[in-house]
């Protein structure tokens, strides 16, 4: 009687223990996030070092006296470091997810002060790059992923912001932070979250989860027709 209470026991566990993952495991959806996210970061890290972040160069930056340039850059380095391993340990465990291998140019950066003007504007682009790709996944896993490194990014946004400009918290505020699309990071139009001129097409962007675009809107967003762009609830897909 024991041996079968032990059995019925152990074939329920595995039984749960088989369907309870099955249902997050990435699908080849969130195989091309991962891919997405992954050249990200690997664009960021190349970003922060193709310049020497000493005191000689970060002289003319704003707000050099008491910013800490080289200290906290130096931390963002490692960050950078920490989110490409992330999204490498992470794509290890996904079928089909290739090792990113682009051709990278950056924003021109000739002294301190252009180079943290423009890491802010590669860091916001890149919060809200990874905030519109954790609503194009499947797997729990994977929009866990994209969400922290969208946090990531966005405290590095701030410190850089907080260096340059009084306020970023305008009481007027009409929106949350800033979420694009992978299409819209791809394009070349020198907007806001652009980073297409960049890239040059070396990623691609995944597919959507619904079959229907992604609309953004202030505080919310849609996978539906142009309109939903001005939502402020989000539509559940299937």
């Amino acid at each position: 009687m024991y041996f079968f209470t032990a059995l019925v026991s152990f074939l329920l566990f595995t039984a749960a223990t088989a369907q309870g993952p099955s249902g997050c495991s990435p699908t080849p959806n969130d195989a091309a996030v991962v891919e997405f996210g992954w050249a990200l970061s690997s664009y960021l890290d190349q970003f922060y070092s193709q310049k020497p972040l000493n005191n000689s160069f970060l002289d003319s930056a704003p707000n050099s006296a008491t910013a800490e340039y080289v200290f906290n850059l130096q931390g963002i380095q490692r960050k950078n470091l920490l989110a490409v391993r992330a999204a490498q340990i992470l794509a290890s465990r996904i079928p089909n997810v290739p090792r990113p291998g682009c051709n990278f140019t950056f924003p021109t950066s000739p002294n301190g002060q252009t180079f943290v003007q423009n890491a802010l504007m590669v860091e916001r682009a890149a919060s809200g790059a990874f905030v519109g790709l954790a609503a194009y996944t499947r797997s729990p896993e994977v929009s866990f992923l994209m969400s922290r490194l969208a946090a990531e990014r966005a405290a590095h946004a701030y410190y850089l912001a907080a260096q340059q400009m009084t306020a970023d918290f305008p009481s007027n505020s009409t929106s949350l932070i800033q979420a694009y699309s992978p299409q819209h990071v791809l394009r070349s139009d020198n907007r806001p979250g652009n980073l297409g001129q960049f890239l040059h097409g070396c990623l691609k962007a995944p597919p959507s989860p619904c079959g229907l675009p992604l609309g953004i809107g202030p505080l919310g967003g849609s996978f539906g027709p142009t309109s939903a762009s001005i939502t402020t609830m989000p539509t559940m897909c299937p």
